[in-house]
């Protein structure tokens, strides 16, 4: 067929088909592809109404910015000048820039603080229903039954740690016999500065506040982590004006002598209510997580090392 045939369209043409299937099929991708970079939601200028900003195609919300603004310059929204609305936008941009490349990098994968504020988000998203859940006034008196022991205020103590320390003209066996000596005088009545200069003891500083003795009042928790566990048992019966058995530790025979002692009392429920609420929704908390790290080990696929998995550990402890 000639060149002349493709002008002709009162007759059939092979070739003359082809270039306008060609053309067509130009013009269509075309107006497909001016369409695509067009449309709504693709990459373009145009920022959506929820947002103030594109960040590589991710919004910064207008509701997270309006938050920002206000916490940041503690003043209504409204009231915000342009200035500050546009330091509030430059943070957030700079920080959405960050985050972004810190993705990239990936940085929570060796950086232990990115990580552990990975952890704790996820868990407070995975929990977040149940921490918006109000429990009722009956669940909470169920755990306060189940747990009545738990509540109770604090014990209190104000101690005085007498030593009788070793020397040249006085060995372990003699540091005992003052101490124990010492210990009859104040159960008998004795005043404690006479028994503390008769059997030469001194404070040992551990209870005093700055040096100051007779002064400083202890949770009866933190003097139970302050002491040896043999010197704690000696304390623990022992009731304001009372003094302890001799114990002997590395650096010398000890007395303690109780100033005060206040006891732990149980609490009611209503005295207790705040705490009983707040171990309701940790327990629930923990719940909502386990149930969740099960679910992700499941979905999950873990390789150990045989010389890490539990059962041989157990097998090679010593």
């Amino acid at each position: 067929m000639s060149d002349e045939g493709i002008y002709d369209i009162s007759q059939p043409g092979v070739r003359r088909s082809m270039i306008m299937l060609a053309a067509g099929a130009l013009i269509g991708l075309a107006i497909a592809g001016y369409g695509l970079f067009t449309a709504r939601g693709t990459r373009s200028r145009t920022v959506p109404p929820e947002a103030v900003a594109l960040v590589n195609q991710r919004p910064v919300l207008r509701s997270d910015f309006m938050a920002q603004a206000q916490a940041q310059f503690s003043l209504p929204f409204e009231q915000l000048s342009l200035a500050q609305r546009t330091q509030t936008l430059e943070d957030m941009l700079a920080e959405e820039l960050r985050t972004q490349r810190g993705l990239e990098i990936d940085l929570p994968s060796y950086d232990p603080d990115v990580r552990a504020a990975l952890v704790a988000g996820v868990e407070i998203e995975v929990a977040a229903d149940v921490l918006a859940q109000q429990p009722t006034d009956e669940q909470l008196r169920a755990l306060y039954e189940v747990n009545k022991g738990k509540y109770s205020s604090e014990g209190i103590m104000r101690l005085r740690d007498l030593i009788v320390t070793e020397g040249p003209n006085r060995n372990r066996s003699d540091a005992l016999v003052s101490a124990t000596a010492a210990a009859a005088a104040l159960r008998g009545g004795t005043s404690l500065a006479s028994v503390m200069q008769r059997y030469n003891l001194h404070d040992s500083g551990r209870f005093t506040n700055n040096g100051v003795v007779d002064t400083e009042d202890i949770f009866e928790f933190a003097v139970q982590a302050k002491v040896d566990p043999k010197l704690f048992a000696a304390v623990a019966p022992l009731n304001s004006g009372e003094v302890s058995d001799p114990v002997e530790e590395t650096d010398g025979v000890h007395l303690v002598y109780v100033v005060m002692r206040r006891r732990a009392v149980a609490q009611g429920y209503e005295a207790a209510a705040n705490t009983v609420w707040n171990d309701f929704k940790a327990a629930a908390q923990a719940r909502v997580n386990k149930g969740n790290l099960k679910y992700l080990r499941n979905r999950a696929d873990i390789l150990i090392a045989p010389e890490y998995i539990a059962s041989e550990l157990k097998a090679r402890a010593p």
